[in-house]
């Protein structure tokens, strides 16, 4: 005698099978993506790319010291190339940038990138009309967190890079010991943690902190500038180069400001502690525009078209119902009233008609 399932519970077997094969196959899809997404972060200088392997890695813990401003300009450059990169890995995902603590906190307009390209082709240059990007400003979460508890600023770090909407921290890591470090770089999985660590109390006391972090990193102001004034201003050149423009006065043009970036140490790569890597940094983001305009401009740019287009069209019915009733005119016999308008439109036109005209009645050649 034979025992065989009902209907019913086999029905419900294949459909609990269907089910976990379907979310196998998405949890796979998942994997796959993250597998193929790029695993760091171009920084755009040269020289650190070629030695990281492509770029700042796209997870874990990077500190970063030196003077708050000098730090702080800096990683607005890493931010903004944060956000890019999500945006072409991650479509339509627009993630934010989180910025804790208000030592990290940047001004309004460093987040905005192209400031100054729509003045760029005044300088004689031949570039494009550009408009500047402010997806990092609009993009920008601002947690303020009281620099003296260190316990809250590192809770908050660690719920912002807990975030699947985040891409990228930039936070105030002052105080913080091996232990908080570890946590950080621990939760920072898929998160690019950029911590700013401050200046030193002493030379070299940096090397001596303990920490967990991914990289080391070390910025410093520099003097000499890497782009004169007088390669965005083509003209400038010319009179220099014709003496019209001395030396003397190019040198009090101040120049962009620009800082050095060393790169200390780099945990997963072949470098080590002692081969430090550096690079110059200037503030050419604020040049860099984009093609696409601002939605307020976009908006105003489409009713000017369709403003363009009704104007058109009413001279369009306008034209044609005179033309109807010019028709309907001569098709009627003429009135006394119509004879007088006539001669006086005839009259006015007179001058312009024989000004068009020849003496002999035809056209001026």
């Amino acid at each position: 005698m034979g025992y065989s399932l009902p209907s019913e519970g086999t029905e419900q077997r294949r459909a609990v099978r269907a089910a976990l094969a379907e979310r196998i196959g998405t949890l796979e899809g998942r994997a796959q993506a993250m597998t193929e997404r790029p695993m760091h972060i171009a920084t755009g200088w040269t020289a650190i790319d070629a030695a990281l392997g492509g770029g700042i890695a796209r997870a874990g813990l990077h500190e970063w010291w030196g003077a708050l401003p000098e730090v702080r300009a800096v990683l607005v450059q890493l931010a903004w190339n944060a956000l890019l990169h999500d945006d072409r890995h991650r479509v339509g995902a627009h993630r934010h940038v989180v910025w804790v603590g208000r030592a990290a906190w940047p001004s309004a307009d460093a987040l905005v990138r192209g400031m100054r390209a729509p003045i760029a082709g005044m300088f004689g240059q031949r570039i494009p009309r550009t408009w500047p990007d402010a997806r990092l400003h609009d993009r920008s979460l601002m947690v303020d967190v009281p620099a003296h508890d260190t316990g809250a600023r590192l809770w908050a770090i660690e719920q912002a890079v807990r975030c699947p909407g985040i891409c990228a921290v930039i936070a105030d890591g002052r105080g913080f010991d091996l232990a908080a470090t570890r946590r950080l770089q621990l939760a920072a999985s898929d998160t690019c943690l950029l911590c700013m660590r401050g200046t030193e109390h002493r030379t070299d006391a940096r090397r001596s902190v303990l920490t967990a972090g991914a990289t080391r990193w070390l910025v410093e102001r520099t003097e000499r500038p890497t782009h004169v004034i007088t390669d965005r201003v083509p003209w400038l050149r010319t009179m220099q180069e014709r003496g019209v423009v001395g030396a003397e006065l190019i040198s009090r043009i101040p120049p962009e400001p620009t800082w050095r970036v060393t790169i200390e140490r780099s945990k997963g790569t072949s470098m080590h502690i002692s081969s430090e890597c550096s690079a110059h940094v200037a503030q050419s983001w604020q040049w860099q525009g984009t093609a696409e305009a601002p939605a307020p401009e976009a908006a105003a740019a489409r009713r000017r078209a369709k403003r363009g287009e009704r104007l058109i069209a009413d001279h369009a019915a306008r034209s044609a119902l005179e033309l109807r009733a010019l028709k309907d005119i001569d098709n009627a016999e003429p009135t006394a009233g119509a004879i007088t308008r006539s001669r006086s439109h005839d009259r006015v036109t007179s001058r312009g008609t024989r000004w068009a005209r020849g003496n002999d009645g035809r056209g001026v050649a």
